[in-house]
Order: structure tokens, then C-alpha cells, then sequence
């Protein structure tokens, strides 16, 4: 981009300016991308530290923070944000959660929805994603969760990210011995159910509790 615009003698104070801007913009899409991959890295590589992680806090301050992005798009944002206590790594917990959010606002469609839970049930912490988008087939739903996968091409509604986002999200879930539950919607768009061990199937945890 800059070379075009150093060779083009027409260039303007404009053009340069609109030059400068797809350059930052390109700039933050490969920090992004290096983000998401130091993430992946980091989720298979297993737990350093585990620590009793509140979910409910957590999402509900990722929630706060896409809030804006979705009521651009014009998207119905319902949350239903209950208590639930895990096990595990708090930042990677965090990323799975932004990536879950991120993830359905990012491909979801203008006026669509989007559905955040989290609960405990019989001591599990769970965490659930479910939004509108465009149409998935049933059998493709596992392959968007493999690193690099898009299902549909850029310049969709859809469109923006590496592909990583879900795959992360497995990652960070298998490293914590969560269980993953997906499906794709009637009518199009995508959910995601994050299941947790109950708090005392961490290894240490009966101790950590008696200190």
C-alpha cells in the first residue's frame, strides 16, 4: 500500500491519510491473529495454575464490553447471568469467553440476537452462547471448531477473524476437562454450551480448600 502510494505522483494529503489508516488497520489484524495463536498455544499446553474462577463475574464483564459492537449491529442481547464457580486458569477462562462473544456477535446478521447463561448445575459451572447468523449445516457444526476453519467466504455478513476463535475455545475447554456442546440454530446462527468439572474433580482442590 505504501509503495503504490510513494509511486503515484497524484497521491494527495487524502490519499495518504486513507494509506495510513489500512495500514493500522492491517497492523492490528496481524496483532490480533499473533493474540489468537499465542492463546491457542497457551490453551494446549495445559493448566499452571488452578484457582477457584468465577464465571458469572467474568462473563458478565466480557458481556459489558461487546455490548456496544452488538447494538451496532442492531443485535437483541438477552442475559441470563447466574452464579458459577470453577476450577481453573481465570485469563484463559476470560479468553474462552471472549472468543464465545466475540464470536457470536462477529457473525451474527444486523437485528439478530444473541443469548448469554451462565449457571451451576449439580455443582458444574456452566456457560452458554447461543445468537442468529447465517444458515450452518449440522455436519459442518464440528468443523468450525478446528483452527483456520470458515464456513463461509469473506465479504459475507459473517465475515472478519482467522478462524481460530472456536478452536481456542476447544482448547482452553479441553484443558480445563470441560465438556463442549454445539448446534447449529433453526433458522441459522450458532450455540455453544461450555460444561465444567464440579469444583472438587480439580486435582488439589480438597486441599485448597483446607488451607
Amino acid at each position: 500500500m505504501l509503495q503504490v502510494a510513494l509511486d503515484d505522483p497524484g497521491t494527495t494529503a487524502e490519499t495518504w491519510r486513507n494509506t495510513a489508516l489500512d495500514v493500522l488497520a492491517s497492523n492490528a489484524e496481524q496483532e490480533n491473529l499473533i493474540e489468537a495463536l499465542l492463546a491457542l498455544a497457551t490453551s494446549e499446553g495445559g493448566l499452571d495454575r488452578h484457582e477457584p474462577v468465577d464465571l458469572a463475574a467474568i462473563t458478565g464483564e466480557v458481556l459489558r464490553v461487546c455490548r456496544p459492537g452488538a447494538s451496532r449491529r442492531g443485535l437483541r442481547v438477552q442475559a441470563a447471568i447466574q452464579p458459577a464457580v470453577l476450577d481453573g486458569d481465570p485469563l484463559l477462562t476470560e479468553r474462552l469467553a471472549v472468543n464465545l462473544i466475540d464470536n457470536a456477535v462477529r457473525h451474527n446478521v444486523p437485528d439478530g440476537y444473541l443469548t448469554v447463561t451462565t449457571a451451576a448445575l449439580d455443582g458444574r459451572a456452566t456457560l452458554s452462547v447461543s445468537s442468529s447468523g447465517l444458515v450452518i449445516p449440522p455436519a459442518e457444526v464440528g468443523r468450525l471448531f478446528e483452527p483456520f476453519q470458515r464456513l463461509h467466504a469473506r465479504g459475507t455478513p459473517d465475515s472478519g477473524g482467522h478462524g481460530l476463535g472456536l478452536s481456542i475455545v476447544r482448547g482452553i475447554a479441553a484443558v480445563h476437562g470441560a465438556a463442549i456442546a454445539a448446534r447449529a440454530c433453526p433458522g441459522g446462527g450458532l450455540s455453544v454450551g461450555v460444561i465444567f468439572p464440579p469444583t472438587s474433580a480439580c486435582p488439589g482442590c480438597d486441599q485448597k480448600s483446607k488451607m
